[in-house]
């Protein structure tokens, strides 16, 4: 089982993984994490794989700082549930968010099968945009 998919600590480490780091390095990230399979339902829109892992290496092109902060999680068998807060600096303004994901992991690698997340986001100290 796949640490990053197995405790609050190492989900904690996968979700800084995701947006942190160099833009070349998203393609690790995807395959240490994800099934060739996954898909990610984003506040009601399906993104496949392809269509995910572009958007983590222009994510990480545009984030200069990023503090996710895990502060629930449960591993009940195949399926995962947690709650993030945090901030994040995209091309230099700060944003707060909020954000709640249910998922499926593989037993056999521990990799994620499929995310489904609601978040809100908004200017930092500000009301959510969305």
């Amino acid at each position: 089982m796949s640490e990053f998919s197995s405790t609050r600590e190492g989900f904690q480490r996968a979700m800084e993984w995701s947006l942190k780091g160099n833009p070349d390095e998203a393609q690790a990230y995807a395959e240490s994490m994800m099934l060739p399979t996954f898909y990610h339902i984003m506040n009601g829109k399906r993104i496949d794989y392809d269509a995910y892992l572009k958007g983590i290496v222009e994510w990480r092109g545009k984030v200069s700082e990023y503090k996710p902060v895990v502060h629930e999680f449960l591993r009940d068998g195949d399926q995962l549930a947690a709650r993030m807060v945090g901030t994040i600096k995209i091309n230099g303004s700060d944003t707060e968010f909020e954000s709640f994901m249910f998922g499926k992991v593989d037993k056999a690698t521990g990799k994620m099968a499929w995310l489904v997340e609601r978040s809100v986001w908004g200017p930092k100290g500000g009301d959510p945009v969305n």
